[in-house]
């Protein structure tokens, strides 16, 4: 029988040891039908806890103080970290724990040292008492806040990024619909997460623009702002017409040589001629000029390669 099997037959045994100390009361007559009626079926309770990573987290178990505890049980599932568990069985304060060395059970609280990033997930915790099971739902969260920088990329475009920071961070700018926004968000090794801006200003009339971070972390976003010359700002609008003109020049080019083809094809079927040798023939004359230039080009490299080697 593995760990959980235990832990459900010494539930099991519990619940019974309540079902019979119940039964014998009541026919004692030492067990009042008051408190009978006041037995309720299992209580939840669900919240939200947030913590900056590196600080210890005390995440606590709802439970009434005036309730005879007979044991409690914490499942921890990390979203990125395998499930484990922690028990204490309250009558000889016996303790059972699978998990990381720096989770430990504190009577019905759970204490977690130095919490980290992959400490993220859900923490539910089970209290067995004498009126019933009460059940405690913890979704644990844990703020990293993100460095941000702003400058100019190797095209001279102002990239923001917010990096190492959990949750995400949101990136804005101002001013606002003067350009194309790209943004990219991206998982770190120790599971925080980066997010990169960059805003392409396609009006020549603006010279700064703005970063705007929003985090949790943060009181009030974190705004930093760049100057920008005025061949980047209309490098957008470049850049579109690059983009549109590339394929008709593609396609122009394809074209001609299509259209060249044809045309020798057609003449030399006028003519009677074998096409194919000719055009063999034609090919080594076009392409002679080219190896004779690349034959020089590899000669003159060789006596580059040659002479820094000797200098050295």
């Amino acid at each position: 029988m593995g760990y959980w099997g235990e832990i459900e037959s010494l539930r099991n045994n519990c619940m019974m040891y309540i079902l019979g100390r119940t039964c014998l009361l009541l026919a004692l007559g030492l067990f009042p039908c008051v408190s009978v009626i006041r037995a309720e079926p299992p209580v939840s309770v669900t919240k939200s806890v947030w913590v900056w990573t590196g600080n210890t987290t005390v995440l606590r178990c709802h439970h009434d103080p005036k309730d005879s505890l007979i044991m409690v049980t914490w499942k921890v599932h990390p979203l990125y970290n395998s499930h484990c568990s922690l028990s204490l069985i309250w009558e000889n304060l016996t303790k059972n724990n699978n998990c990381s060395e720096r989770m430990r059970q504190e009577n019905i609280s759970l204490r977690i040292e130095n919490t980290a990033v992959t400490d993220r997930g859900n923490y539910s915790c089970e209290i067995v008492t004498a009126l019933g099971t009460f059940f405690t739902s913890v979704l644990l969260e844990v703020l990293v806040q993100p460095s941000v920088t702003l400058e100019l990329n190797k095209l001279g475009v102002p990239e923001c990024r917010a990096h190492g920071g959990n949750p995400a961070a949101n990136i804005s700018w101002t001013p606002e619909a003067v350009g194309s926004i790209s943004t990219n968000t991206a998982m770190q090794p120790d599971r925080s997460w980066t997010v990169t801006s960059t805003y392409t200003v396609t009006s020549n009339n603006v010279t700064q623009v703005t970063c705007l971070v929003s985090h949790p972390t943060f009181v009030q976003p974190h705004v930093s702002s760049i100057r920008i010359s005025s061949s980047t700002a209309g490098l957008g609008k470049k850049l579109e017409w690059i983009y549109i003109t590339i394929p008709f020049i593609i396609v122009f080019i394809v074209g001609s040589i299509l259209c060249w083809k044809q045309r020798l094809i057609r003449n030399c079927l006028r003519r009677g001629l074998k096409c194919s040798s000719g055009t063999e023939e034609q090919n080594k004359e076009e392409m002679e000029p080219y190896a004779s230039f690349t034959q020089r080009m590899n000669t003159v490299y060789s006596t580059a390669f040659e002479a820094r080697h000797t200098f050295t």
